[in-house]
């Protein structure tokens, strides 16, 4: 079957300063799968059979990047011309694992031919063809190649055949998993992102690798996860991770809640976490927290009348999640929402909650994170099983948030309209803790009732108190 490839036209041409330099050069990877499935993907790798000095001769702006003698340069569209950007790669001493594009630029991975035949280092093993290379890919679905001038398409492997099959596959041999230990957690990243089934044999060196993911770094395992759980199929990587013991590497205090039934639902706690992740929004911290709400849960439960019971189990959770995420090196900006979130999951809302409530809720985790919260509150209801995802007092919660965007206000103290100052100089009081305490109860009064927030008002109540 013929095989053709629409490769970008400054692709073409980095293959061709290759070709004319007396090397051979194949686009390889994800791009060519990706094709195949009608999928997006920005980036581009290419195998050659250049050494990392002669690709260096041939594009003076590469930079080595990663393992395996891997160059990388760097290209940008504009107005449908490719130019480099010499400038900031001089101006960087290296780009670091994870660096991503920019608008329009474009991130070229160019890397050696590999080989490990006997008496080689696997990962620096340089000097091997286009067919060595593809065999030390880590599945079939990756183990393609197409030379983009003459339009020879390599699927030794049958790569393309298991992508139309859906089967996620090891090349060669099982091996491939043991060789680099992400590359299981790598196996179900992308059945999380395609959809697949993973092959049986695949499946088992999975877990047999899993005690492997020891000896990975932590910002490695974060950004594989990362990946797999905001893929379109999450649920399924997840369950890959927790059946072959993977998750146990990765975040074992989820591992606490299997088998743990609550609330007599037909799910256990660990189920429930995962239901809640698949569900919710697809935004990375929503996703974090949707898997992370009730990690706590095993670790407060406590024998009631009615059965299980978790008291404040949502500020257990918050405080082992921000463990959890900091041990796995996320962005603090990230672990702050997801902490956030999860710590007010639990907030009570009914049809006869006054609106001053939702003035609370919105000082506690701001606008910004006000819909994000209610958001992970109707996918805790989903996940329990509850028939109707937003209740009664969710519904009066939403109609509420409505009602308050009129008011223009974050219901912070740096909303009031008198400031520590004010109360200082009016009032003769001394700077310390006592001011705080005024502005607290100052705020709260003017939660229950905005038409306080004037300056007069505010200094003849605090008056009236001392």
């Amino acid at each position: 079957m013929e095989t053709r490839f629409e490769i970008p036209s400054f692709i073409k041409e980095i293959c061709k300063k290759l070709n004319s330099a007396g090397f051979k050069a194949y686009v390889v990877g994800g791009a060519l799968r990706d094709m195949l499935l009608g999928r997006e993907n920005p980036d581009f790798d290419i195998a050659t059979s250049a050494l990392p000095h002669e690709i260096a001769s041939v594009f003076p702006d590469a930079i080595p990047y990663g393992d395996f003698g891997t160059m990388m340069v760097l290209r940008k569209e504009s107005n449908g011309t490719i130019e480099n950007e010499n400038q900031e790669l001089q101006n960087r001493k290296g780009i670091e694992p994870g660096y991503k594009n920019r608008k329009n630029l474009i991130k070229i991975e160019i890397t050696p031919f590999r080989n490990d035949a006997p008496g080689r280092k696997p990962d620096y093993a340089f000097g091997g063809t286009i067919y060595t290379d593809l065999a030390r890919r880590d599945f079939t679905i990756n183990s393609m190649a197409y030379d983009p001038l003459s339009e020879e398409f390599l699927d030794p492997f049958n790569g393309r055949k298991d992508i139309q099959s859906g089967i996620i596959k090891c090349t060669g041999s099982t091996r491939r998993i043991w060789e680099d230990p992400l590359r299981a957690m790598r196996a179900a990243r992308f059945q999380a992102q395609l959809g697949f089934s993973i092959d049986a044999s695949t499946l088992y060196a999975l877990r047999a690798g899993a005690p492997g993911l020891a000896d990975i770094s932590r910002e490695r395992i974060r950004d594989e996860l990362s990946k797999l759980i905001t893929g379109d199929h999450a649920f399924n990587g997840l369950v890959t991770l927790v059946v072959t013991g993977l998750m146990e590497h990765i975040i074992p205090e989820l591992m606490e809640g299997m088998g743990m039934m609550h609330f007599n639902k037909p799910v256990d706690v660990l189920e429930h976490n995962l239901i809640a992740c698949r569900i919710i929004r697809n935004t990375l911290p929503l996703r974090l927290a949707a898997l992370l709400h009730d990690v706590a849960k095993p670790r407060t439960a406590i024998r009631g009348e009615k059965g299980l019971e978790f008291p404040k189990h949502h500020i257990s959770s918050a405080q082992l999640a921000n463990e959890i995420l900091a041990n796995l090196r996320f962005d603090k900006k990230i672990i702050k929402k997801v902490v956030l979130l999860i710590k007010h999951h639990m907030f009570h809302y009914t049809p006869d909650t006054p609106i001053a409530d939702a003035r609370r809720l919105i000082s506690k985790v701001g606008w910004e994170n006000i819909y994000d919260l209610i958001d992970l509150r109707v996918a805790d209801r989903i996940a329990s099983g509850f028939e109707v995802a937003v209740g009664k007092g969710l519904r009066k919660l939403i109609e509420d948030l409505e009602i308050l965007k009129d008011e223009h206000s974050d219901y912070k103290i740096k909303d009031l309209n008198v400031t520590g100052e004010d109360i200082i100089k009016e009032l003769g009081i001394s700077p310390g803790p006592k001011v705080g305490d005024i502005l607290e109860k100052l705020l709260e009064e003017v939660i229950k009732n905005p038409t306080l927030n004037k300056k007069n008002t505010l200094l003849s109540m605090i008056k009236e108190w001392l």
